[in-house]
């Protein structure tokens, strides 16, 4: 059977056993095609109409001629059919941007239009929708590209090839000059290949650069990627000490001491380093890099390399529970900076890694987060709940603990609070028998949403409360998005924007940790502003951008809601174009209300929506919530 190539980077062109095939004829076709490959699901013909079509005369016709246009050049290489409209790709036949977002970084390199736009050329004015949809795609392959790119220089470093690190590393600031992991490695390789000069050169530029375009001070993974690197000086080495500077480590780290965990840990990796067992070096690496990223907040590109190093030294070993450990970090790490594609390309080589229960149990935890962040919420439930079984076959009260409160937030997301509170609970009193105080910030939050959900602000006040001391005490700024949040929720419940925009700006202020819960706090500030009859157009357009970077597609399409609300004609329509297919109930109703609200005229308009709002986020009935959202980039 012949295999057909679709090539969506650059140019959209097929390629068929290796010889350019006869395309499409016409951009319709073109940009159905996409859209279907790309979806996560079959597609209902009605949503592509609407989509496409709206405006010709016979609009389910002009989808039936499409339709066979494709199927005349794809012939055996797929199907289409059925209504919901389903592409199924026959064996050997591929698609370029799936094998980019899904695949191996080293093959993803390698793709003919590899750092091309998606359906280079192609513009749809006359459906805002699909423009919509196809500004997001982009927006998403642009991030991808680019951690590709870093993927495979910090692979090269990994096994000491700083040179080709390097220029890969260059390619990553070329496509993005402002994201300062980019620099970071680059700085890092150029340092590591022995160019110290030009590392330091490259430092200044980025710090110029900075400060011109965004006014603000140079990264500060950037600085630190200038200084030597310096291993500490022990009086004892082998594996034993390896050992026992580990067990040191991992005691302090438990009890709260971070930097003093922080500091033997290095020393178990420095130990190691004499040591010819890599299994044993893996897992110095390993301990030392999750405990900069749980303990420390990490999330900078010195403990990603830290990582890929673990990564191949234990891929070396052969130590499938080594790998998957490195590789589920990796993935939390692609999680919290908004990469989930690639995240889950992580994930999955942790799946195949090892089917242990309790390093299983944690990758699927993760894996559920991840598909939270981008609205698969029955995909992540399922994850959650095989990583529950997991965990408790395990006897890890933790990582049960850490799943319940995922599985939590989903419902509250949902707006199902009533399924919400048994979950939330379990996970509150796991903890407490745990004693795992630092994790508490996070099921309490949304304990404390499920809570206003159900009308009870005492409660939500009293968990909200506590839940911001453990925050705040701790500087996580992860924890403190998350509890404004509630803080933000509760007092628009209460009818005071004003105390909801102050909880908003005080959780915006740190530069986030974990992108999802940052971005979510924005799109509440932007709903408490529109309650007050204000457009933040500043952090409408922030959200998108956020949004669109980390695929969180329930919050982009509440920020093209806002964008509405502000005045921009297509923005409901890319909202529904946006959302189609997600399984919020209270964001298809928070669209359907803004549909009917564009119906109306001039003053009459704009009072509606901006009670839409209002309401949408003070309400407890799940007809009306809106939820929330928010936004910025780790840096590190």
């Amino acid at each position: 059977m012949a295999g057909l190539a679709v090539a969506l980077l650059g140019r959209p062109h097929l390629v068929r056993d290796g010889v350019p095939a006869a395309p499409p004829r016409g951009n319709k076709a073109w940009a159905l095609l996409a859209y279907l490959a790309l979806a996560d699901r079959p597609v209902p013909r009605r949503h592509l109409v609407d989509l496409l079509f709206a405006e010709a005369q016979d609009p389910p016709g002009t989808l039936r001629w499409n339709t066979s246009e494709l199927r005349r050049v794809l012939r055996d290489a797929a199907t289409l059919d059925g209504d919901p409209l389903t592409l199924r790709l026959a064996p050997g036949s591929v698609v370029d941007v799936r094998q980019l977002t899904d695949g191996p970084s080293a093959r993803a390199l390698e793709l003919a239009g590899f750092g091309r736009e998606l359906l280079e050329g192609l513009s749809l004015p006359g459906a805002p929708g699909f423009e919509a949809w196809l500004s997001a795609e982009r927006c998403r392959i642009r991030t991808c590209t680019g951690t590709v790119l870093v993927e495979c220089a910090l692979d090269q470093l990994a096994r000491g090839s700083a040179g080709v690190a390097a220029r890969l590393a260059a390619r990553a600031v070329a496509l993005d000059p402002l994201d300062p992991g980019h620099h970071a490695v680059l700085v890092r390789s150029l340092g590591a290949a022995g160019d110290h000069a030009g590392a330091r050169r490259q430092a200044v530029r980025c710090a110029e650069l900075f400060r011109r375009e965004l006014g603000c001070a140079p990264p500060v993974e950037v600085l630190a990627a200038t200084r030597p690197v310096t291993s500490p000086r022990l009086p004892v080495a082998g594996a034993a000490a390896v050992r026992s500077y580990l067990d040191a480590g991992r005691a302090s780290m438990r009890a709260g001491a971070v930097d003093r965990g922080l500091d033997q840990l290095q020393r178990a990796a420095a130990a190691a380093t004499g040591v010819g067992d890599p299994a044993v070096r893996a897992g110095a690496l390993l301990a030392l890099a999750g405990a900069r990223v749980h303990g420390a907040g990490e999330r900078g590109s010195e403990v990603r390399g830290l990582l890929h190093e673990a990564a191949a030294l234990a891929r070396t070993a052969e130590a499938g529970e080594l790998v998957a450990a490195a590789c589920r970090e990796l993935g939390f790490l692609g999680v919290q900076r908004g990469q989930h594609d690639r995240a889950l390309v992580w994930l999955d080589e942790a799946r195949r890694a090892t089917d242990g229960d309790g390093e299983t149990a944690r990758t699927l935890g993760v894996r559920g987060m991840c598909l939270t962040d981008g609205g698969d919420h029955g995909g992540a439930l399922h994850s959650l709940d095989e990583s529950l079984g997991r965990a408790a076959r395990a006897g890890d009260t933790r990582q049960q603990a850490w799943s319940l409160a995922m599985a939590g937030r989903v419902h509250v997301l949902r707006g199902d609070h009533a399924r919400a509170v048994p979950a939330l609970d379990r996970a509150l009193a796991l903890l407490a028998d745990d004693s795992w105080p630092a994790f508490l910030p996070w099921p309490e939050a949304f304990r404390a949403e499920a809570a206003i959900g159900l009308g009870d602000a005492g409660t939500a006040r009293d968990l909200l409360d506590h839940a911001w001391v453990l925050a705040a005490e701790s500087d996580d700024h992860c924890w403190m998005a998350t509890v404004a949040h509630g803080h933000a929720r509760l007092a628009l419940a209460e009818g005071d924007p004003d105390r909801a925009r102050r909880w908003c700006d005080l959780g915006l202020a740190p530069a986030p940790w974990y992108l999802w819960p940052h971005a979510r706090l924005l799109d509440t500030a932007c709903a408490a502003a529109a309650g007050t009859g204000q457009a933040d157009r500043a952090r409408i357009d922030r959200l998108v951008g956020i949004a669109a970077h980390g695929s969180m597609r329930p919050l982009l399409a509440r920020a093209h809601l806002h964008r509405a609300r502000a005045g921009s004609r297509g923005g409901v329509a890319a909202a529904r174009a946006i959302a189609a297919g997600l399984d919020d109930p209270d964001l298809h109703d928070l669209i359907a209300r803004q549909e009917a609200v564009a119906a109306a005229p001039g003053r009459q308009r704009s009072v509606s929506s901006g009670r839409i709002w209002a309401e949408a986020s003070a309400s407890n009935s799940r007809s009306c919530v809106a939820r929330a959202n928010r936004s910025v980039i780790p840096e590190t």
